[in-house]
């Protein structure tokens, strides 16, 4: 075996060794973002309307409820933090599911999606008599939905469980 070719071979061995050591570390550090998450228990609710909720009134009185979360506005970059848990943003609320949350794509502004971009955890909003399926998303600094998942083999977005509503005549 030529000086070269057994360079070339203690080359190959150490490459492929630290190829393995860095899928393990990357394995690890999302092994271990997985745990952080299932910890944090980062939640957004409806405290008001419940689900199956009927008013007489077209008026519906809404207030949002966080747990583990900043309620920021929109535009505000939240400052650096060590908690592993930290999460930011503010909330959207979708009306009859006209949108789900996907990476990469902000939360557009169209009908039956409000933007609480101010930080706001509560508002009054005129419905027409119907029945209506309603969900809240929490969005970034750039309206961007926050997903918590491991990104390459899991989202996992902050979002409320659905409820539904009527509105009478």
């Amino acid at each position: 075996m030529t000086k070269l070719s057994s360079i070339k071979k203690t080359i190959k061995n150490k490459a492929e060794k630290i190829f393995f050591l860095l899928l393990v570390l990357a394995s690890t550090i999302s092994l271990s973002a997985e745990i952080i998450n299932s910890e944090c228990n980062s939640q957004i609710f409806f405290v008001s309307p419940v689900d199956g909720f009927v008013s007489e009134k077209q008026e519906i009185f809404f207030e949002f409820g966080a747990r583990n979360i900043s309620i920021d506005p929109a535009g505000k970059i939240p400052s650096e933090s060590i908690d592993a848990c930290f999460v930011s943003g503010h909330h959207h609320l979708i009306i009859n599911g006209v949108y789900e949350p996907s990476a990469g794509g902000s939360i557009p502004f169209k009908n039956n999606i409000f933007h609480f971009g101010g930080g706001q955890t509560s508002a009054a909003i005129s419905l027409n008599p119907g029945k209506y399926s309603l969900q809240l998303i929490l969005g970034d600094y750039m309206h961007m939905p926050i997903n918590i998942g491991t990104g390459a083999t899991e989202d996992h977005f902050i979002t409320s469980k659905k409820i539904f509503i009527e509105v009478l005549n």
